[in-house]
């Protein structure tokens, strides 16, 4: 690993581990397919799987403050600079096979990633696939100006591209833009 400081990889543990706590969370609520944008790894893969280590870590209940607990939760997990982008997507073997899971979900990290890195910026290209597994993959995407590929669109369209994908197989739930509800503010209610 190149060299970061103490501080450098305390601040990305910490990142991972509250984002974990929050990804837990959203699943315990029935969102199991999740996204997930990390700013201190700074589009460094090798920090963006320290990251992940993090969130997937078991809780320690015995900790002062909670951290991890995602690992069974699907999610892309993102993070770019001017320079690169990385991208993890991470699919527990239950969500790969349908009588693995109680929702019948089946699908691996490939299709997942696939979906995410369908329509780049620029010439489409520039995605290098780091490691290939049905439960993980790994990409890495570097700026190239002249092909018109740059990070930060990447990622942007990356995080649009997956959320489309998810919607579309019904794993994220869908808007509820509906006025059926109505909702009184006090200047409705006189008397109260």
């Amino acid at each position: 690993m190149t060299d970061y400081s103490e501080k450098k990889l305390k601040a990305v543990k910490k990142e991972g581990g509250k984002k974990g706590q929050d990804l837990s969370g959203m699943a315990a609520m029935g969102t199991l397919f999740q996204q997930a944008v990390m700013s201190e790894s700074e589009g460094k893969l090798e920090l963006l799987e320290m990251a992940l280590a993090e969130m997937n870590k078991e809780v320690d209940p015995e900790a002062e403050e909670r951290r991890g607990g995602a690992g069974e939760v699907a999610k892309i997990v993102l993070s770019a600079s001017d320079d690169t982008f990385a991208c993890i997507v991470h699919v527990p073997e239950m969500y790969t096979v349908a009588d693995k899971n109680e929702r019948g979900y089946a699908f691996t990290a490939k299709e997942w990633a696939e979906a995410a890195f369908a329509t780049l910026p620029g010439d489409g290209k520039g995605a290098e696939y780091v490691l290939d597994t049905p439960t993980m993959v790994k990409i890495t995407y570097k700026k190239d100006a002249e092909a018109g590929r740059y990070p930060g669109k990447a990622k942007d369209n990356v995080s649009g591209q997956s959320f489309a994908w998810l919607r579309s197989k019904s794993l994220v739930p869908a808007d509820d833009d509906s006025d059926d509800e109505m909702v009184f503010g006090d200047d409705d209610m006189p008397g109260f």
